[in-house]
């Protein structure tokens, strides 16, 4: 005995259309909570606006087609023109939808004139299957553009693919079965269709989902790395940041530093001037050292008023030169008639095979606290094995191995 013609097809509507509305409500919600996150407003309006072509396809045979068919089925397109642009623009793609709406408006014209003109129930199920085929092809074919190293969008491309390959068969078995007279009527095709659908609807709505859970589950990340103040990464994003430095340095071998950068008696502006002044101090030492900086070198308020710079494929030497230019910029973007310049003083170190974040930063710790014990407003680098002043012209690398002391680069 077959399961679908135990099924009433006013009930798998009705289920579509609740269905609709949970969705519509959850993605609403997603909305308000992340309004940065593109595309889930016009997911969650695709929803919202089947509910009403879902609620007039229920009164077929009540009230005029226009209403129940042509005006349904112009809603249900539009749902779904939303929902196709909702989760394009979710998944970062910039594909324009102009096929679509060229291919949507198309079918409501046929429709109507299947509907007004020439009643025919087979043209307009052929023509809407196409059209909602061509769709779910598109949105399949983007997905799987889109997909490099995201395995639940990939999935969904399948589904979509799944999906858009059994509308099309709709269609064919349209052309050679037959409709019924109406979309209520009881019949194993018309049942096994709208089952289908809602089949289709709940997995397509939940696929959404999932990508919008891992994108905001990106942004919690990125803000619990993020330090709002200065505008910079946060200890815990910099620290995270220098362990990925340092397992890459450790496969490709390039030279990496890492700069500890104190603002210079800090706590003095805070005390005369107030913690105002010392939070536009902070915001404006970070503003500096961005400037200062390549794409891929890293910044992050380490502390208080105390920051950490992470230089890829940088020696120390390049890090000394890097390190006076951004002293130099502070003093000179900070200092105003009204306030004296601020000054920084910076310790720096480089890794050696084998480092790890806390035995670097602690070498980067001591050359800062040299800077400060000779006078701030200075640079100072601690390197590894030996102790070597910048006005020595011994080579660096005799230096290195002639002395068991740490390196001690005076500026």
């Amino acid at each position: 005995m077959s399961l679908f013609p135990s099924f009433d097809n006013r009930t798998l509507l009705s289920c579509q259309l609740l269905l609709a509305l949970a969705f519509s409500v959850a993605f609403f919600g997603i909305r308000r909570a992340h309004a940065d996150m593109r595309g889930v407003g016009s997911i969650a309006y695709g929803f919202l606006i089947g509910v009403p072509g879902v609620l007039l396809l229920l009164t077929q045979g009540i009230f005029h087609p226009i209403l129940s068919v042509i005006t349904a089925n112009f809603l249900i397109t539009l749902s779904l023109i939303c929902f196709c642009n909702g989760v394009l623009s979710l998944i970062g793609s910039i594909r324009s939808i102009l096929p679509i709406w060229i291919s949507s408006l198309l079918s409501i014209v046929l429709i109507a004139y299947f509907t007004l003109v020439h009643d025919d129930i087979v043209a307009r199920i052929i023509v809407i299957s196409l059209n909602v085929a061509l769709i779910r092809a598109l949105m399949a074919l983007e997905l799987f553009r889109m997909a490099a190293g995201r395995p639940i969008m990939r999935l969904f491309a399948f589904c979509m693919t799944f999906f858009a390959i059994l509308t099309f068969g709709w269609v064919v078995i349209a052309m050679f079965h037959g409709a019924p007279k109406d979309l209520m009527q009881q019949d194993h095709v018309q049942t096994f269709i709208l089952t289908l659908t809602i089949l289709s609807s709940c997995l397509t709505g939940l696929f959404s989902l999932t990508i919008c859970h891992d994108q905001a589950l990106t942004l919690v990340r990125a803000e619990s790395q993020f330090d709002p103040l200065a505008g910079t990464l946060n200890r815990r994003g910099i620290e995270h940041k220098l362990e990925i430095e340092l397992k890459r340095n450790e496969r490709a071998n390039h030279p990496l530093s890492v700069a500890l950068i104190d603002i210079d008696y800090f706590k003095a502006i805070n005390d005369t001037a107030g913690h105002a002044a010392g939070d536009t101090a902070l915001r404006t030492v970070a503003t500096a050292i961005s400037a200062q900086l390549r794409a891929y070198d890293l910044l992050g308020r380490f502390g208080g008023d105390e920051f950490l710079l992470i230089l890829p494929h940088t020696p120390a030497t390049g890090a000394k030169i890097v390190a006076e230019r951004i002293g130099a910029a502070v003093r000179s973007f900070s200092g105003t008639n009204e306030s004296p310049a601020i000054t920084l003083s910076i310790g720096l170190s480089e890794a050696v095979p084998g480092d790890y974040s806390t035995s670097l930063l602690s070498r980067a710790d001591k050359a800062l606290y040299q800077a400060k014990r000779e006078g701030r407003n200075c640079t100072r680098t601690v390197l590894i094995d030996s102790e070597i002043e910048d006005n020595s012209s011994q080579p660096l690398i005799e230096m290195f191995m002639s002395s068991t002391e740490p390196t001690l680069i005076q500026s």
